[in-house]
């Protein structure tokens, strides 16, 4: 019985490539995705599309999503639109180009009140950053001892899509859990698994939540990451020990999983691995949303400088990304991995496609899916999408 994976990248706008992608494999497949895949994995406007299909909403809602609110998200076009001026009085001329009000409006219309924890089939992983630890957030429905199994789903989407230069970060409010290693009056070390960042408890507040001393709560004045040691702003009234166990509140420092897995196919394949699925029953469906073609010369790239860079960078580190993961992919899984993507020119119907993502424009809309459309429809694609799903049944 194959275990199937969908993995859907990040891309902004350009989500309605690998929508369109899917209503033609929703017609090919006949039956709902969500029904038909077991787990989906998502990064950035891919974490919306898998978030969508995973609770059930209609491919062609999805499309009309893009379609119809892609302006609400990304209100204008220019650094200098008159829109702007509220976030560079609130963040300075450092600013975001734009403020995430318009997606979580979008995302809490589009996903509602719906938790992470309530997605239980198909599995539903989401990727994100944290700049605070320094490592990817991997989301899973299935996790519910995780500090974020409560987080609203819209809320793991805006982590997942907010894309530096382009949105701020998110802060998402976590709990760390642990079991105590040892404790002195003043002092208390945590679990193994517990960060090895400096400072990064300082002024947190720690409650002990079972055990020995249980319902006490402290400030840590000082945190020492080396040894998972944690120095108190009073002492203990009863001393807790190894039958205790500990929360800390704490914040993820949230931004777009595309710096870590813009094509988050290996992760999804790290996962089903760890859930005990043999290499040999894993297939993988990973779609993208158009191969950026436009060239960064050489004397650019040598002469370019923070500012010039910026925006750019971003897109450079998102490609490398998708391509980095799409190998690793193909390493384990091999034959069993179909990868749809195609570059973003004129090749397939002469029309200009924009590789910006937050070019919302109706015209740029209309030829991603028209490409799209023929794209998908190329005998050799058909070929490579009929051979993939017969390894499925």
């Amino acid at each position: 019985m194959p275990f199937r994976i969908l993995s859907l990248d990040g891309g902004g706008v350009r989500g309605v490539v690998a929508a369109t992608i899917l209503q033609e494999i929703e017609r090919q497949i006949n039956q709902p995705l969500n029904e038909y895949f077991n787990l989906i994995a998502g990064t950035s406007t891919g974490s919306i599309l898998a978030a969508a299909i995973a609770t059930g909403i209609s491919i062609q809602e999805i499309i009309d999503l893009y379609k119809q609110k892609g302006s609400i998200i990304f209100p204008y076009k220019s650094l200098f639109s008159l829109k702007r001026i509220p976030l560079l009085l609130k963040y300075g001329l450092s600013a975001p180009k734009f403020s995430d009000s318009g997606l979580i409006q979008v995302l809490k219309e589009t996903l509602g009140d719906t938790k992470l924890l309530d997605i239980t089939a198909p599995l539903l992983l989401i990727i994100s950053y944290d700049t605070i630890y320094r490592e990817p957030i991997i989301f899973k429905s299935w996790r519910h001892d995780k500090g974020y199994s409560n987080v609203p789903l819209w809320e793991t989407c805006v982590c997942s899509a907010s894309a530096p230069t382009y949105f701020p970060a998110h802060k998402l409010k976590k709990r760390v859990n642990g079991r105590v290693q040892n404790s002195t009056a003043y002092t208390i070390t945590l679990g193994d698994d517990a960060p090895s960042v400096e400072n990064i408890f300082n002024d947190r507040q720690i409650r002990i939540t079972s055990g020995t001393g249980k319902g006490q709560t402290r400030i840590i004045n000082k945190y020492v990451g080396t040894t998972q040691l944690a120095f108190l702003d009073s002492p203990w009234e009863k001393i807790p020990d190894t039958t205790s166990t500990y929360s800390i509140k704490y914040i993820y420092s949230a931004i777009d999983g595309g710096v870590a897995a813009n094509n988050p196919s290996s992760c999804a394949v790290a996962e089903a691995l760890r859930l005990g699925h043999q290499v040999e029953e894993i297939t993988v469906l990973s779609i993208g949303t158009g191969d950026r073609t436009r060239v960064i010369s050489f004397e650019q790239a040598q002469s370019w400088g923070l500012i010039q860079w910026a925006q750019p960078l971003i897109g450079v580190l998102f490609d490398a990304s998708s391509n980095v993961h799409e190998y690793i992919t193909n390493q384990i899984i091999r034959d069993r991995a179909l990868r749809l993507q195609f570059k973003l020119d004129r090749e397939l119907t002469g029309k200009r496609l924009s590789d910006d993502i937050d070019d919302v424009s109706q015209e740029n809309i209309s030829n991603l899916i028209e490409a799209t459309e023929v794209y998908i429809k190329q005998p050799q694609i058909q070929a490579a999408l009929h051979k993939f799903l017969r390894t499925n049944q």
